[in-house]
């Protein structure tokens, strides 16, 4: 592993070393291979470039977006030094930044801040079954640029971002252009994959010049399925038992294709100098047609599963279909000496499935499917004050609440015909239309930071961030049809309240070197205990055996928040032209109070534990360069260690392994890219190739499931001609067939790899 990360890494120097050792063309400050343009970004809720921000910051601009064809978080977050992603489907997603997470494919508080411009879209799974954990995916389109915040960000963005925060932001309506945008791609995926392809359009239209303006975006994308399913030809032992209860099988290709719809629509409106308004809503429904998982019983080096269907007598296939609707309003009003924000939200997101489980224990589950439906409604009202005083000292400063609620139906239904003998009944004890839940939580929250300036080359900046936490289950049934069943914690009710600190010391002698120490905390809302059933604890002493043969007695009620204290120091520099930047940063992670879940044996219920703590280090170093020549050229690499503590519970936790690695969280990742651009007859053209690597990494506390360790390679290049835009592309180059996450909630054999070489085609036109 450690050779082929020091192989591409050298390569990949040597690729990009050339470019970046000039740095000869003085003609402005310009952002390395990120376009011409120096990106803009608003990490610390105020308007600074990259170089002058004082924490890890990462950013993707509009023009590297559409070169690179990123359409979703799968495409781009690999690429960035420190971050993590494993995709396992429509809605099942984990972003790991800097090592923290616990691979939970069940819990929707996620370590990581996601947002769609001012809207926090974290923690908007799919429910399969308990599989819920997952974060909402807007497509990339008509997005002016994608900001990644490494490090705990407790104080400006709240709850949640104790890894860091992924900011995607739209393009807003321009007030005095009329501009439009439509393009199609079409591309094949090797293997058992097939055609893909994208349409999507934009419309800008001043409505009052310098007054009223509209902004449209549509778009269309179908991803076509790359894995057979071969459950009639190829039956594993689960189809084998659940054929003789009626459960029918077939053949058929392309499971996991996903077809997602989407439009947005936004309004801005400046009645007066200072004075705006701004309206945005987004609609969004993915469709997918079965999930993008292999069966390692019937092939460990094909693309193969053998599942049945589901559906009552059979009559349906696994799918998954989400929609979101997301509303944002915002009020601003800027005068000399500061600006006054008003931000509100309202995110709307349904999501329901089909997904057989027979394959899990065939004697207690065989022809049994999860129904799941999961609906998650979130309200957000933000005012945040932004100072310009005059003088040595700034303020950021704001008021936050949220109300959030998650509506859960588990349903497991049956899908065979044969309803007599001992094997059906041996099943009919795990059907029900339940467990239904309804999780809400409300948030309130005041934070500032206060910059302060005592001699120019240096900022001492301090911020605090007050929390409360209401949480209630007003709904909590475990069957929600008649003979009605209502948990214990139905009417539970609990808050909590904590106080977030961060403290910044940033030097910046001169223009082209600017350095920084920090030290911030992060945190996550506290979890409810789920209520002991009498199944798991026939005894009545509160002793519970979990599947990995442990004995455990179960903390009640409402656990402790998790937090990260992290230590971090930072090094910025670029050179006098400002055509060549980079960054080093270094930090120390401690993570406390994790919240971990484990499966009762034999129910497999799941419960909560504070598992004890986790320690996380690690460096981080991006560089990138415009250079003579029109050449282009970018390369970051991460090294971190993130491993679970050796307290007893930890240890527990891991089946005892010391030391044991945090699921999803690679030693090393890097990126390195080159693009050169040129002339053709007057036509501006450009080529260029991307290239990633991601380490070995686990999929859970027992280090087990080891996947990673691989490289891709990616290929873009096009040509405008006058407003027509041709282009070809080509991802996973070398169709590498990776594992990039092994199933820890339900085993069963079930993972997922690396989409095959797609190679396509795309053309534009703008207007």
């Amino acid at each position: 592993m450690k050779s082929k990360f020091v192989t591409g890494c050298a390569l990949a120097l040597v690729w990009t070393a050339p470019a970046l050792a000039q740095d000869r063309d003085a003609s402005g400050r310009q952002q390395a291979g990120q376009g011409d343009d120096e990106i803009i970004v608003t990490a610390t809720r105020r308007e600074t470039t990259l170089q002058d921000t004082p924490g890890a910051v990462s950013a993707i601009g509009e023009e590297q977006i559409l070169k690179r064809n990123l359409v979703g978080m799968n495409d781009y977050l690999q690429s960035v030094p420190g971050v993590s992603f494993q995709e396992r489907g429509n809605g099942q997603n984990t972003i790991t930044i800097r090592g923290i997470s616990t691979g939970s494919q069940i819990s929707t508080n996620t370590p990581t801040g996601s947002y769609f411009g001012e809207v926090p879209v974290t923690g908007m799974g799919t429910q399969i079954n308990g599989n819920q954990a997952g974060n909402s995916d807007p497509k990339m389109f008509d997005i002016e640029r994608v900001e990644v915040l490494r490090g705990p960000q407790g104080t400006l963005f709240g709850s949640g971002a104790l890894g860091g925060a992924v900011r995607v932001i739209p393009n807003s309506p321009k007030l005095t252009e009329v501009e439009g945008s439509v393009s199609a791609e079409y591309s094949n995926t090797a293997g058992r994959g097939a055609a893909n392809y994208t349409v999507n359009a934009m419309v800008n239209l001043p409505i009052v010049r310098d007054r009223l303006a509209v902004r449209l975006v549509g778009y269309r994308v179908f991803e076509n399925g790359y894995i057979d399913n071969v459950a009639a030809s190829q039956p594993t032992a689960a189809i084998d038992y659940a054929a003789g209860l009626g459960v029918q099988a077939r053949d058929r290709d392309n499971v996991g294709a996903s077809k997602t719809t989407g439009f947005r629509g936004s309004i801005r409106w400046e009645p007066m100098a200072g004075l705006s308004f701004e309206a945005m809503h987004l609609y969004q429904r993915i469709e997918q047609d079965g999930f993008g998982y292999i069966d390692t019983n019937v092939s460990a080096t094909d693309y193969l599963q053998a599942t049945p269907r589901t559906g009552p007598d059979s009559s349906a296939d696994e799918f998954v279909d989400t929609t979101l609707n997301l509303s944002n309003f915002i009020a601003e009003y800027s005068w000399d000496w500061g600006t006054l924000i008003n931000s509100t939200s309202y995110v709307d997101h349904r999501a329901k499935s089909h997904f057989s489980l027979g394959y899990v224990d065939p004697a207690s589950l065989a022809g049994t499917y999860s129904a799941g439906r999961k609906y998650n409604k979130v309200f957000v009202n933000e005012t945040r004050f932004t100072s310009g005083w005059e003088g040595p000292l700034q303020l950021v400063s704001g008021i936050y609440y949220e109300d959030r609620s998650e509506h859960i139906f588990a349903n497991i239904r049956y899908s065979g015909t044969v309803t007599t003998g001992p094997a059906y009944d041996d099943i009919a004890v795990s059907l029900g239309e339940g467990p239904e839940r309804e999780l809400v939580t409300k948030q309130f929250a005041a934070f500032g930071e206060a910059a302060f300036t005592p001699w120019d080359p240096l900022t001492l900046t301090v911020g605090a961030r007050y929390y409360r936490f209401n949480t209630s289950y007003p709904i909590f049934r475990d069957q929600y049809v008649e003979p009605v069943i209502v948990n214990g914690l139905q009417g539970f009710k609990s808050s909590v309240d904590g106080v977030n600190w961060k403290v910044n010391l940033a030097y910046k002698p001169n223009d082209e070197i600017f350095l920084y120490g920090q030290w911030a905390q992060g945190f996550r809302q506290p979890q409810v205990q789920n209520l002991l059933d009498p199944l798991d604890d026939p005894n009545g002493d509160g002793i519970v055996r979990f599947v990995d043969g442990t004995d455990r007695t179960i903390p009640p009620g409402l656990l402790d928040p998790d937090k990260v204290d992290t230590y971090e120091g930072g090094f910025k520099f670029q050179s006098p032209s400002g055509n060549v930047r980079g960054s080093l940063t270094g930090y120390y992670t401690d993570w406390q109070g994790i919240p971990v879940i484990l499966l009762t044996f034999p129910r497999r219920a799941g419960f909560y534990f504070n598992a004890g703590s986790a320690k996380v280090k690690g460096v981080e170093f991006e560089m990138s360069g415009r250079l003579p020549g029109n050449w282009h050229a970018q390369f970051s690499m991460s090294w971190s260690k993130a491993t679970l503590g050796n307290d007893a519970d930890s240890l527990a936790l891991s089946g005892g392994i010391r030391d044991a690695q945090l699921p999803g969280s690679p030693n090393h990742n890097a990126y390195a890219s080159l693009e050169k651009r040129f002339d053709i007859e007057g036509n501006e053209a450009f080529i260029r190739g991307d290239w990633t690597y991601v380490s070995s990494y686990y999929s859970n506390l027992n280090e087990t499931g080891k996947v990673g360790d691989y490289h891709q390679f990616g290929l873009n290049a096009g040509i405008t001609i006058d407003r027509i835009k041709l282009g070809v592309f080509a991802k996973n180059l070398t169709n590498r067939d990776d594992f990039t996450w092994v199933d820890n909630l339900l085993g069963g054999g079930r993972a997922y790899r690396l989409r095959p070489r797609t190679v396509g085609v795309n053309v534009g036109f703008d207007f």
